[in-house]
């Protein structure tokens, strides 16, 4: 007599242990993944919000040209703001020539835009007009401080600047 096999009943059917046990194991590996991209994304954000080094900031202004530059400096330190343009003209980053007396220093040209008898390259330090003499003497500079040199119209005497 032939042998039958005997199969069981439920061996298509997944018993309601076994789907529960999948889905938990799919639940665990789904919060697993979120969960590793959220770290991530905060490990992200902190490396991105952690303050940079103090940094001195200075911004030439005209009507064709306009660029920040960055000089990175400590927190109390302060800078002679000639010796900054001095070596920001060394670089040529932008490019800068100076008229130098023994009593003024001035900015004669930025990125290739020249002084003229109406315009000339101003300077402002936290909105305070420096003119050539000071600019000679020192002005000392630091991180907080606002730096503008701005292109704009002058009125000269002699070929210098007044007020």
């Amino acid at each position: 007599m032939p042998l039958k096999k005997r199969i069981p009943k439920d061996k298509g059917k997944i018993s309601l242990h076994q789907k529960l046990l999948s889905f938990v194991i799919r639940f665990v590996f789904a919060l697993g993944i979120i969960g590793f991209g959220f770290i991530l994304q905060c490990s992200h954000l902190s490396k991105s919000k952690k303050s940079k080094d103090p940094q001195i900031q200075i911004h030439f202004l005209s009507l064709d040209f306009e660029e920040t530059k960055s000089i990175p400096s400590s927190l109390f330190e302060s800078k002679d703001l000639l010796l900054i343009l001095a070596e920001l003209s060394k670089k040529e980053d932008p490019p800068m020539r100076f008229i130098s007396t023994t009593r003024t220093e001035e900015i004669m040209e930025v990125n290739g835009k020249s002084n003229s008898w109406t315009a000339g390259w101003v300077v402002y330090v936290n909105e305070e007009r420096i003119d050539g003499v000071q600019m000679k003497r020192g002005v000392r500079v630091s991180p907080s401080d606002k730096i503008e040199i701005r292109y704009e119209t002058v009125e000269r005497v002699f070929g210098r600047p007044t007020s």
